[in-house]
Protein backbone atom coordinates (compact mmCIF):
# COMPACT_ATOMS: atom_id res chain seq x y z
CA UNK A 1 0.00 0.00 0.00
CA UNK A 2 1.12 3.56 -0.71
CA UNK A 3 2.14 5.61 2.29
CA UNK A 4 0.66 9.05 2.90
CA UNK A 5 3.27 11.78 3.25
CA UNK A 6 2.53 13.76 6.41
CA UNK A 7 2.68 17.46 5.50
CA UNK A 8 2.60 19.88 8.48
CA UNK A 9 -0.48 22.05 7.97
CA UNK A 10 0.97 25.12 9.67
CA UNK A 11 4.06 25.03 7.44
CA UNK A 12 1.91 24.66 4.33
CA UNK A 13 -0.35 27.55 5.34
CA UNK A 14 2.61 29.80 6.16
CA UNK A 15 4.27 29.01 2.83
CA UNK A 16 1.15 29.86 0.80
CA UNK A 17 0.39 33.00 2.81
CA UNK A 18 3.89 34.34 2.19
CA UNK A 19 3.62 33.96 -1.58
CA UNK A 20 1.91 37.04 -3.08
CA UNK A 21 0.48 35.12 -6.04
CA UNK A 22 -1.15 31.75 -6.80
CA UNK A 23 1.40 28.94 -6.87
CA UNK A 24 1.46 25.80 -9.01
CA UNK A 25 1.25 22.38 -7.40
CA UNK A 26 4.64 21.42 -8.85
CA UNK A 27 6.30 24.31 -6.99
CA UNK A 28 4.81 23.31 -3.63
CA UNK A 29 5.82 19.70 -4.22
CA UNK A 30 9.39 20.82 -4.92
CA UNK A 31 9.61 23.23 -1.98
CA UNK A 32 7.47 21.54 0.70
CA UNK A 33 6.77 17.91 -0.16
CA UNK A 34 10.06 16.67 -1.62
CA UNK A 35 12.09 17.44 1.53
CA UNK A 36 9.65 15.24 3.50
CA UNK A 37 10.04 12.20 1.22
CA UNK A 38 12.38 9.29 1.68
CA UNK A 39 13.29 9.29 -2.02
CA UNK A 40 10.95 6.47 -2.97
CA UNK A 41 7.63 8.32 -3.21
CA UNK A 42 5.92 8.48 -6.59
CA UNK A 43 4.58 11.69 -8.11
CA UNK A 44 1.04 10.51 -7.43
CA UNK A 45 1.84 9.94 -3.75
CA UNK A 46 3.20 13.48 -3.53
CA UNK A 47 0.20 14.91 -5.38
CA UNK A 48 -2.34 13.03 -3.27
CA UNK A 49 -0.59 13.84 0.01
CA UNK A 50 -0.50 17.54 -0.84
CA UNK A 51 -4.17 17.68 -1.84
CA UNK A 52 -5.11 15.63 1.22
CA UNK A 53 -3.42 18.22 3.42
CA UNK A 54 -5.05 21.14 1.54
CA UNK A 55 -8.56 19.69 1.82
CA UNK A 56 -7.98 18.94 5.50
CA UNK A 57 -7.14 22.61 5.99
CA UNK A 58 -10.19 23.66 4.01
CA UNK A 59 -12.52 21.37 6.02
CA UNK A 60 -11.05 22.00 9.47
CA UNK A 61 -13.05 24.59 11.52
CA UNK A 62 -9.77 25.70 13.12
CA UNK A 63 -8.77 27.13 9.73
CA UNK A 64 -12.08 28.62 8.57
CA UNK A 65 -10.52 32.09 8.70
CA UNK A 66 -8.54 31.11 5.58
CA UNK A 67 -9.77 31.00 2.00
CA UNK A 68 -8.35 27.85 0.39
CA UNK A 69 -8.41 27.60 -3.41
CA UNK A 70 -7.26 24.18 -4.64
CA UNK A 71 -6.29 23.62 -8.26
CA UNK A 72 -3.10 22.04 -9.71
CA UNK A 73 -2.35 25.24 -11.62
CA UNK A 74 -3.37 27.63 -8.82
CA UNK A 75 -3.09 26.82 -5.14
CA UNK A 76 -3.95 29.75 -2.91
CA UNK A 77 -4.41 30.28 0.82
CA UNK A 78 -5.47 33.78 1.88
CA UNK A 79 -6.88 35.49 4.94
CA UNK A 80 -10.51 36.40 4.37
CA UNK A 81 -11.36 40.12 4.14
CA UNK A 82 -12.48 41.88 7.31
CA UNK A 83 -14.85 44.78 8.05
CA UNK A 84 -17.82 43.17 6.28
CA UNK A 85 -16.14 43.06 2.87
CA UNK A 86 -17.33 40.58 0.23
CA UNK A 87 -15.43 37.27 0.41
CA UNK A 88 -15.99 36.25 -3.24
CA UNK A 89 -12.56 35.21 -4.55
CA UNK A 90 -11.52 35.50 -8.21
CA UNK A 91 -8.59 33.14 -8.97
CA UNK A 92 -7.91 34.92 -12.29
CA UNK A 93 -7.03 38.15 -10.51
CA UNK A 94 -6.07 36.60 -7.16
CA UNK A 95 -8.31 39.04 -5.34
CA UNK A 96 -11.48 39.28 -3.29
CA UNK A 97 -14.43 41.36 -4.44
CA UNK A 98 -14.11 43.72 -1.48
CA UNK A 99 -17.52 45.37 -1.84
CA UNK A 100 -19.49 46.09 1.30
CA UNK A 101 -21.78 43.37 2.67
CA UNK A 102 -24.48 43.21 5.29
CA UNK A 103 -23.48 39.99 7.03
CA UNK A 104 -19.77 39.76 6.21
CA UNK A 105 -20.09 37.12 3.49
CA UNK A 106 -21.13 38.26 -0.01
CA UNK A 107 -22.18 41.54 -1.53
CA UNK A 108 -25.67 41.60 -3.16
CA UNK A 109 -24.20 40.89 -6.61
CA UNK A 110 -22.16 37.82 -5.62
CA UNK A 111 -24.80 36.56 -3.21
CA UNK A 112 -26.99 35.72 -6.22
CA UNK A 113 -24.20 33.43 -7.50
CA UNK A 114 -23.38 31.73 -4.22
CA UNK A 115 -26.78 31.51 -2.52
CA UNK A 116 -27.92 28.35 -4.38
CA UNK A 117 -24.74 26.57 -3.28
CA UNK A 118 -24.50 27.70 0.33
CA UNK A 119 -24.89 25.21 3.13
CA UNK A 120 -23.74 21.61 3.17
CA UNK A 121 -25.98 20.10 0.48
CA UNK A 122 -23.67 20.43 -2.52
CA UNK A 123 -21.62 17.34 -3.32
CA UNK A 124 -17.92 17.87 -3.94
CA UNK A 125 -16.40 14.63 -5.30
CA UNK A 126 -12.83 15.96 -5.21
CA UNK A 127 -13.17 16.91 -1.56
CA UNK A 128 -14.53 13.48 -0.77
CA UNK A 129 -11.81 11.72 -2.77
CA UNK A 130 -8.80 13.58 -1.36
CA UNK A 131 -10.11 13.66 2.21
CA UNK A 132 -10.05 9.87 2.44
CA UNK A 133 -6.40 8.80 2.97
CA UNK A 134 -7.15 5.29 1.66
CA UNK A 135 -7.59 6.72 -1.85
CA UNK A 136 -3.85 7.18 -2.13
CA UNK A 137 -3.96 3.55 -3.30
CA UNK A 138 -5.91 4.49 -6.46
CA UNK A 139 -2.69 5.31 -8.28
CA UNK A 140 -3.12 2.62 -10.93
CA UNK A 141 -6.92 2.41 -11.05
CA UNK A 142 -9.04 2.89 -14.17
CA UNK A 143 -11.09 5.50 -12.32
CA UNK A 144 -8.02 7.64 -11.72
CA UNK A 145 -7.04 7.37 -15.38
CA UNK A 146 -10.44 8.84 -16.28
CA UNK A 147 -9.95 11.70 -13.80
CA UNK A 148 -6.50 12.50 -15.21
CA UNK A 149 -7.89 12.35 -18.74
CA UNK A 150 -10.59 14.84 -17.78
CA UNK A 151 -8.08 17.13 -16.12
CA UNK A 152 -5.80 17.04 -19.17
CA UNK A 153 -8.71 17.96 -21.42
CA UNK A 154 -9.54 20.85 -19.08
CA UNK A 155 -5.99 22.21 -19.24
CA UNK A 156 -5.90 22.00 -23.04
CA UNK A 157 -9.38 23.51 -23.51
CA UNK A 158 -9.57 25.77 -20.47
CA UNK A 159 -11.15 28.78 -22.24
CA UNK A 160 -13.74 26.57 -23.98
CA UNK A 161 -14.50 24.85 -20.66
CA UNK A 162 -15.10 28.19 -18.96
CA UNK A 163 -17.40 29.24 -21.81
CA UNK A 164 -19.31 25.97 -21.51
CA UNK A 165 -19.65 26.39 -17.73
CA UNK A 166 -21.04 29.88 -18.26
CA UNK A 167 -23.43 28.55 -20.92
CA UNK A 168 -24.89 26.11 -18.37
CA UNK A 169 -25.01 28.91 -15.73
CA UNK A 170 -22.19 27.61 -13.55
CA UNK A 171 -20.08 30.44 -12.15
CA UNK A 172 -17.05 28.24 -11.44
CA UNK A 173 -15.66 24.70 -11.67
CA UNK A 174 -16.40 24.24 -7.96
CA UNK A 175 -20.12 24.70 -8.58
CA UNK A 176 -20.45 21.94 -11.16
CA UNK A 177 -20.46 18.16 -10.98
CA UNK A 178 -21.69 15.32 -13.17
CA UNK A 179 -25.18 15.20 -11.64
CA UNK A 180 -25.78 18.97 -11.84
CA UNK A 181 -24.45 19.08 -15.39
CA UNK A 182 -26.82 16.33 -16.52
CA UNK A 183 -29.73 18.13 -14.85
CA UNK A 184 -28.99 21.45 -16.61
CA UNK A 185 -28.45 19.62 -19.90
CA UNK A 186 -31.85 17.91 -19.75
CA UNK A 187 -33.56 21.17 -18.84
CA UNK A 188 -32.09 23.01 -21.84
CA UNK A 189 -32.71 20.16 -24.28
CA UNK A 190 -36.33 20.00 -23.17
CA UNK A 191 -36.68 23.77 -23.56
CA UNK A 192 -35.17 24.01 -27.06
CA UNK A 193 -36.13 20.63 -28.55
CA UNK A 194 -37.19 21.06 -32.21
CA UNK A 195 -40.51 19.31 -31.51
CA UNK A 196 -41.54 22.22 -29.29
CA UNK A 197 -43.17 25.40 -30.56
CA UNK A 198 -40.11 27.46 -29.53
CA UNK A 199 -37.64 24.79 -30.60
CA UNK A 200 -34.24 25.85 -31.89
CA UNK A 201 -32.04 23.39 -33.80
CA UNK A 202 -29.03 25.71 -33.66
CA UNK A 203 -29.33 25.99 -29.90
CA UNK A 204 -29.58 22.21 -29.55
CA UNK A 205 -26.31 21.84 -31.46
CA UNK A 206 -24.64 24.38 -29.16
CA UNK A 207 -26.03 22.66 -26.06
CA UNK A 208 -24.69 19.29 -27.23
CA UNK A 209 -21.26 20.72 -28.09
CA UNK A 210 -20.83 22.30 -24.65
CA UNK A 211 -22.19 19.20 -22.90
CA UNK A 212 -19.90 16.84 -24.81
CA UNK A 213 -16.86 18.82 -23.65
CA UNK A 214 -17.92 19.14 -20.01
CA UNK A 215 -18.99 15.53 -19.53
CA UNK A 216 -15.41 14.50 -20.40
CA UNK A 217 -14.16 16.85 -17.68
CA UNK A 218 -16.64 15.91 -14.94
CA UNK A 219 -16.20 12.14 -14.94
CA UNK A 220 -17.28 11.73 -11.31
Amino acid sequence: MNKLIEIPKESLIAYCLNIPRPVMESVIIREIVNPLCNGHSTLYQKHFSLFHALYNIKNNPDYFNYMVHIHPMQIVIRNYPVNNKCIDYNPLTDSFCGNQTVDGTYCPFHYTFHAPFRGDMIYDPLNEFYSDPYNINYEFSDELKKVYSGFTKYIINRRKVEQALSFFSFSAMEHCNKALLQKRYRELVKKYHPDHYHGDTTMIKEINAHYTLLKEIFVV
